[in-house]
């Protein structure tokens, strides 16, 4: 069964959309299970991020178990976050090794038409308060300062659902490098469209929508133009109240462009670099406090986007930052050390990766 997108305002381009691609499997999830995809296995260009920190996941048909992945073996994490792309019914869980035992699953989003969003309480609910592991809005946490060695994923419903992620990180893997990783990457600028939350067509929600702001100049990028308005929409987790779950904008990212969108847990510039080499700029997720980040459009923040977008040719960081005030430029250049901080110190090393189809 395939759901049909609700109307995006505005008109959509033919380039944007919903369907087409890979769809690996639409119906019922009893007659196969989710497995890594291995190196070779890989179809299509750009559609996986070589990383020891995620996972890609893909149906096999000819498998057994309902819906669940294989048991997955990494090394020792305390966070995790499960990234999806697809539309129909679904309840999307994850369980951790911990301890050498397995947590309860526990629901980390769902998807409701082509409504994407966090558990509910009733999802919230089955996840004991003594498991050794929380679940904050989109991030599947170890508690006690302990560590997991490996996961499960269950996907439960129907519809069409393309594809499944894990990134699985400690949030203090991290590496500052101040040396070129890649070649191209230090002096190339992409031409990505500049745009301010603040400009959103709703102005009541300009304030709260840097997610899907910096999303939407991504898609633009990409060939795909849409109103702020529309992707906020798309983006919106009606149960946390937020535009600005990861998941739920990555989810969405992959729906309009007809493409694949993940959330990642990066280490340092040096994979950021990878991807403005291959013309792929990154949003970014990062806070800071007073005195933190030079030449930032506020002074401090709890949490918000911005798109990398290329490095100067001394290897600062050249950014499309939504929370431009009227009149500033959105574009910025900030320094490399005090932005890897606001990302990896004060935030966890996240970034959306958006690849067309």
């Amino acid at each position: 069964m395939l759901i049909e997108p609700p109307a995006i305002g505005g008109g959509l381009d033919r380039r944007c959309g919903v369907g087409g691609g890979n769809r690996w499997y639409t119906g019922g999830m009893s007659n196969f299970a989710w497995t890594p995809v291995a190196r070779a296995r890989v179809v299509g260009r750009g559609r996986r991020f070589e990383s020891p920190r995620f996972t890609e996941l893909r149906p096999e048909a000819r498998s057994a178990g309902a819906g669940e992945s294989a048991a997955v073996t990494v090394a020792p994490f305390d966070r995790a976050v499960l990234s999806w792309s697809g539309e129909g019914n679904w309840r999307l869980e994850m369980r951790l090794m911990v301890n050498g035992a397995w947590t309860p699953y526990a629901t980390l989003g769902a998807v409701d038409g082509v409504t994407h969003r966090s558990a509910n309480r009733a999802e919230s609910a089955l996840l004991p308060a003594e498991a050794p592991v929380g679940v904050q809005v989109d991030t599947l946490v170890v508690k006690a300062g302990a560590k997991a060695t490996g996961f499960q994923v269950r996907a439960t419903g129907e519809g069409d659902l393309r594809a499944l992620a894990v990134t699985h990180y400690r949030r203090d893997d991290r590496r500052y490098t101040d040396r070129p990783a890649v070649a191209g990457a230090w002096g190339t600028l992409l031409p990505v469209p500049e745009r301010a939350q603040r400009d959103c067509e709703d102005s009541r929600i300009g304030g709260e929508v840097c997610s899907p702001t910096s999303v939407g100049m991504v898609l633009e990028y990409h060939g795909c133009p849409l109103r702020t308005l529309d992707v906020a929409r798309a983006a919106y987790d009606p149960e946390a109240r937020l535009y600005g779950n990861w998941p739920c904008n990555a989810a969405t990212a992959a729906r309009l462009l007809k493409g694949w969108s993940a959330v990642v847990k990066m280490a340092g510039f040096d994979e950021v670099e990878r991807e403005i080499a291959a013309r792929r700029p990154v949003v970014l997720s990062h806070r800071w406090n007073r005195g933190d980040l030079s030449n930032a459009p506020v002074s401090r923040s709890n949490g918000h986007l911005i798109v990398v977008v290329g490095f100067t040719k001394d290897g600062d960081v050249v950014v499309n930052d939504p929370a431009a005030k009227k009149g500033e430029s959105v574009r910025r250049v900030y320094r490399r050390r005090e932005l890897f901080t606001t990302w990896q110190e004060r935030g966890e090393g996240i970034v959306y990766l958006i690849h067309p189809a």
